[in-house]
């Protein structure tokens, strides 16, 4: 074959590099699809560059992707990546796991833990892990359920009677759990069967100023330096299967575990991110969106200000203080940052005109269409969504607020007891069991609480709310928070925590301790549970239950918008918004222009931390001694690319809250990186995804290699792994 040279001239070599940049940016693909499903768009991620089959991703007959993740506690998600159970996922994950192992004298956050054998490895009660075995699409089944005529009310009590019959029928097996859920807001429905493993131990996580590196400064931000990587291993019994924590139980042995990548990927490579992401909101309308940026997210962001600024004082004065609200600070800092740059993003999309732009086709298309089933379905939105948003504000509101008292927040626990000691049925065995398990409970919460740091929060919460409740937009308060005994804050909070026994471990163990059937009534006196039975009361009987009403109303006008939008557009690909369920996201590694003159490189090394590292005012920037000593002398070892460490980089996987933890797989399947977090720009893709701005941040894994070979010394932990180069 003879080759062919070309020549361009400057401006022509221009145009190409332009057309070239811009078909790698259509690459970047919206969705987070279901796997089984995933032969629909096996086509293209094959053109990007995925060597493996659609049922190498998933199969329910052969060992296949799915098989290596895990839903990891409630909210993240985790990996395989050996064949005895050691399990991969994000240090924010297990952070509050890392922090109950903690004290003062053994700060496990700070300085880090790694375990030196299988028996030094910490169990963990209460953490668990979920293995998804099969999914099954049962929408004929759910669909035939229902018929012309049932209200919203009839319609889900049919759903709930149906989804609970297949669940039934897909768990013979005890060892099972199943789930149906709807998508597309209830056009489609899904059988999930999982297993779940309650026996995880921690085995290593690398200390904050490694795992968290940049902390809330460099939070939803890049460059970011993190190696946001925990260990944790799964135990099973003899047989493999779910059992309570023992001595004798044996690392579980996954169908599927993930090769490690010693390798950076290079720039334009496929990715592909498998996980649980928790909820996204594509199709909203242009009112809801409007509603959100302008209303809901400015109040929350408000509130979370004020509990942050109660933190951060309080922490500074007590190494104590700041490991029990380490976590806490975290979950609250969380969202208060990502709510900012979603307005920013949305507003810079210019999200509620797009969406009116697609409403006015939507309308356009109904009326050439002649249908009558869409006739007046945006108007319909508007009204429900008059008589909802007040309902919506006041119930965020109350959780940004209240429900962030802890006091009161424990308090509402004991009312299973109080529920309890009433219930005849009940045998004074059943009650003293019920009291123990709760006092197990009240240890766990008193380990961390901090009354002084609480009370804070309540005066400030309980004034919050009493001002924001009042605004036209909302204006429902509770009847005890109008008594004139509210005027003085401060005098009212310092009653309430001296007198309930609830702010004192001491007292509130020893009641539990001594429990008997008729002491429900000394609960009941006291003021912090009375105050919060009071205020769950208003909260449920005058807002929450308009609220399901309303709901109701929108999920059903949702229901039609979707089925709309596929029929506007068949031959367009629509993902159903996520849901906790387990998902797949492809894109590349690749950089973005979120402003005027900058530009996101793909990659950061160490010499950022360095870098970093050199601003002493920045607490969130400090590093150890041995770990700077380790990137001045660029002790790398194998793991270096071009002679520098790559620390994380970033890619156009569509991600949010509940893929972290995910891994990042390349063409072959490997893991080349762990997935923590979003740039700010791309914090809007929620709700709007934007091809040329959203990008998910992962930690690399030769990063990771790096941290527990030369850092922590643990190779032991390497020779277990599949690593690949």
């Amino acid at each position: 074959m003879s080759k062919i040279s070309l020549k361009f001239s400057g401006k022509a070599a221009t145009m190409v590099c332009i057309f070239l940049m811009t078909m790698i940016r259509l690459l970047a693909v919206e969705g987070m699809w279901l796997p089984v499903r995933i032969g629909e768009n096996i086509e293209e991620m094959q053109q990007m560059g995925l060597q493996l089959s659609a049922e190498d991703i998933y199969s329910d007959s052969m060992p296949s992707l799915k098989d290596a993740i895990v839903r990891f506690g409630r909210g993240c998600t985790g990996s395989f990546i050996s064949p005895e159970g050691l399990l991969l996922t994000n240090h924010h994950c297990g952070y509050s796991v890392i922090q109950s192992h903690s004290t003062v004298e053994n700060d496990y956050l700070q300085h880090g833990f790694w375990a030196g054998s299988r028996e030094e490895e910490l169990p963990n009660p209460g953490l668990t892990v979920t293995l998804l075995l099969r999914m099954e699409d049962v929408t004929a089944r759910v669909l035939d359920a229902l018929h012309e005529g049932m209200n919203e009310e009839q319609r889900n009590a049919a759903v709930r009677g149906v989804s609970a019959e297949i669940s039934r029928e897909a768990t013979t097996d005890k060892t099972l759990s199943a789930q149906v859920v709807p998508f597309y807001y209830g056009n489609e429905y899904f059988l999930f069967v999982y297993r779940t493993y309650s026996d995880v131990r921690l085995v290593g996580a690398p200390p904050s100023y490694i795992g968290k590196y940049g902390g809330d400064t460099d939070n939803w931000m890049w460059p970011r330096h993190s190696a946001d990587f925990a260990l944790f291993r799964v135990y099973a019994g003899h047989d493999n299967l779910p059992a309570d924590y023992h001595a004798d139980n044996l690392p579980f042995r996954p169908a599927h575990y993930l090769p490690v990548a010693n390798m950076t990927p290079p720039e334009n490579a496929f990715t592909m991110v498998v996980g649980y992401p928790g909820s996204t909101n594509q199709y909203l309308t242009s009112e809801a969106v409007s509603f959100i940026k302008h209303k809901e997210y400015p109040m929350q962001i408000e509130l979370r200000t004020r509990i942050l600024d109660i933190y951060e004082d309080e922490m500074k004065k007590s190494d104590q203080v700041r490991i029990q609200y380490a976590a806490k600070h975290a979950r609250v800092s969380n969202a208060w940052k990502r709510w900012k740059g979603e307005i920013n993003g949305l507003r810079r999309l210019g999200a509620v005109s797009v969406k009116q732009e697609q409403e006015a086709a939507f309308n356009e298309w109904t009326r050439l269409t002649m249908g009558t089933t869409f006739d007046k379905l945006l108007d319909n939105f508007s009204l429900t969504y008059a008589m909802f948003h007040p309902y919506r504000l006041a119930s965020q509101l109350y959780i940004e607020s209240i429900r962030n008292i802890e006091l009161l927040r424990f308090a509402g626990q004991l009312d299973r007891l109080v529920r309890a000691s009433k219930e005849q049925s009940m045998t004074d065995n059943e009650i003293a069991a019920l009291a123990a398990q709760i006092m197990e409970s009240s240890r766990r919460h008193f380990q961390d609480y901090h009354p002084a740091t609480d009370k804070r929060i309540a005066e400030s919460m309980l004034g919050s709310y009493l001002s924001m409740a009042s605004r036209k937009e909302i204006n429902h308060i509770p009847e005890i928070l109008q008594h004139r005994r509210m005027n003085d804050l401060p005098a009212f909070t310092e009653r309430l925590f001296k007198r309930s026994m609830l702010s004192s471990e001491d007292e509130t163990i020893n009641f539990l301790q001594n429990y008997r059937r008729r002491d429900y009534k000394k609960i009941e006196k006291d003021p912090a549970y009375s105050l919060y039975m009071e205020l769950e009361s208003h909260q449920r009987d005058n807002i929450q239950n308009h609220m399901s009403r309303y709901r109701q109303q929108t999920d059903s006008l949702y229901r039609l918008y979707t089925a709309g939008l596929r029929q506007m557009h068949p031959g367009k690909k629509f993902f159903p918004d996520a849901n906790a369920t387990m998902r797949i996201t492809y894109g590349r590694v690749e950089g973005s222009f979120p402003r005027d003159g900058l530009h996101y490189l793909p990659y950061c090394n160490t010499n950022g931390i360095l870098e970093k590292a050199m601003q002493t005012n920045i607490d969130d920037y400090q590093i150890g001694e041995r770990f700077e000593e380790l990137l001045r002398n660029q002790l790398f070892g194998n793991y270096a690319r071009n002679g520098e460490l790559v620390v994380n980089f970033i890619a156009s996987n569509h991600t949010t809250g509940g893929s972290s933890g995910s891994p990042v797989i390349n063409r072959n399947g490997h893991l080349i990186g762990l997935n923590y977090d979003r740039s700010w720009e791309s914090t809007m893709s929620d709700i709007m995804f934007d091809p040329d701005q959203c990008r998910n941040i992962s930690v690399n894994a030769q990063y990771i290699l790096w941290v527990i070979d030369l850092f922590a010394g643990k190779d032991y932990l390497l020779n277990e792994m599949s690593i690949v180069r």
